[in-house]
């Protein structure tokens, strides 16, 4: 076996182990149980994990008094295992650092359930985008810039497990973004990815290729 089929191994062997860490995981949140240990800690090797999720983009919308993420689903199953109905939830938390020496703080939470698709669900509708936002202090915002301090924005993808308020929290499922980009409206945001935009109410949905949905 030369070194590229050895890699490709590999990573067949990650994703595996990945699926069945998952799998059991959602099997316990369904049973109302704590997983067991030993598959906490076989979770805790991996860091940043986006084979199902993936936060793609954070910005500020000071008009709007918005912090906002894009969270791209990326897979048509892993979301709620064999109990198809109950769904599992993606968390992602805002944080905002104001260029005042105090680093970033927690400024909010947004979330969404999501579900695995449907059976012969065509895989090139996927991936599936999700827009998240908080509110957050626009006027301290604008007083910053006045100041020439460009404060930034940290959003923290977490599936399933809410995340810590801490900033050194590192999910397991999920990652993170740093971003300095100010936007003026929701349209410019979108306008980055090149196909066509769906907009559904938050929680269950199958949207079509590069939709969003926005909660």
């Amino acid at each position: 076996m030369d070194n590229r089929q050895s890699k490709k191994a590999a990573a067949n062997h990650c994703i595996h182990e990945l699926v069945l860490t998952r799998s059991v995981l959602l099997a316990h949140l369904f049973a109302g149980k704590n997983a067991p240990g030993d598959v906490i800690r076989l979770a805790r090797r991996y860091t940043s994990v986006t084979h199902w999720e993936e936060l793609m983009c954070a910005v500020i919308n000071p008009k709007a008094s918005r912090l906002m993420a894009i969270v791209s689903i990326r897979q048509l199953d892993g979301y709620s295992g064999i109990l198809r109905r109950h769904g599992s939830i993606e968390y992602v938390r805002f944080f905002i650092d104001w260029g005042d020496g105090e680093g970033f703080r927690a400024v909010g939470l947004a979330h969404f359930k999501v579900c695995d698709a449907a059976e012969g669900a065509d895989k090139s509708r996927y991936p599936l985008y999700h827009l998240v936002s908080t509110e957050f202090d626009a006027d301290r915002y604008w007083e910053s810039i006045l100041c020439g301090i460009q404060p930034k924005v940290r959003a923290v993808l977490s599936w399933n497990q809410v995340p810590e308020m801490d900033i050194a929290f590192t999910p397991v499922f999920g990652n993170q973004v740093d971003s300095q980009i100010c936007i003026d409206a929701e349209k410019e945001l979108m306008n980055l990815f090149q196909h066509p935009v769906r907009i559904e109410e938050s929680g269950c949905s199958t949207l079509p290729h590069g939709g969003f949905s926005i909660t």
